[in-house]
């Protein structure tokens, strides 16, 4: 469980990453795909409103994945390089 824990950070890395597209990929086109209305007097009107918003719900949650999830893989590759370095002190350390 506790072994290459580096691997396995930068794995959940990738897999957070392509959750949150997808996830703020599809509430987009869900909230444009509802287009705001505004009803008055019997009368029914399409704002528009939703479009901006899904428009920056996809760009936004995209970009937030990535970078959350950069963070997080960097992280992983730091802590799979740090166990590369001990592994070599290791083995060159005299009996």
């Amino acid at each position: 469980m506790w072994s290459n824990i580096g691997h396995k950070i930068k794995t959940l890395a990738k897999v957070i990453c392509w959750i949150g597209i997808v996830l703020s990929v599809l509430v987009g086109i869900m909230a444009i795909a509802t287009n705001g209305t505004l009803q008055s007097y019997g009368y029914t009107y399409n704002t528009g409103s939703n479009i901006l918003t899904g428009i920056l719900v996809i760009v936004l949650g995209v970009l937030g994945s990535w970078l959350g999830s950069l963070t997080m893989y960097g992280f992983g590759e730091l802590v799979e390089r740090a166990m590369n370095i001990d592994d070599k002190l290791s083995a060159k350390k005299p009996e």
